[in-house]
């Protein structure tokens, strides 16, 4: 399943090199995310997440200064750690504003460029 959904990714995954939370849009935690793409991210959370569902979410992202920017995300698939008892959900971004668009390229560009140096 998971290999079917990498495959369909539009946009290369970077993995997270500081803590990146992810909260509802009451502030409630909901997880860590562990990669990140300009349209979709895997996060590993306590609770389960049904398939086909649509979360509006907030990602805490460890910026100069730091940023929390709003999306809209469709759950793609959620299945049991199997190093935890945690579960990976994987997420599509469906909705971001440009602003939050902006903040999170300039992330992932963090991303990349301390991984290269």
């Amino acid at each position: 399943m998971l290999s079917d959904v990498k495959n369909q990714r539009n946009a290369a995954r970077f993995k997270t090199r500081q803590t990146t939370t992810c909260r509802d849009q009451t502030n409630r935690l909901i997880g860590r995310v562990m990669n990140l793409s300009e349209s979709g991210f895997m996060l590993m959370s306590n609770k389960p997440a049904q398939v086909n569902d649509s979360w509006l979410l907030k990602l805490d992202l460890p910026l100069t200064p730091s940023h929390q920017i709003s999306i809209s995300g469709e759950i793609i698939w959620c299945q049991q750690s199997s190093f935890s008892d945690e579960y990976g959900i994987g997420i599509q971004i469906t909705k971001i504003d440009d602003l939050a668009k902006t903040v999170l390229c300039r992330y992932l560009k963090e991303i990349t460029n301390a991984t290269a140096a």
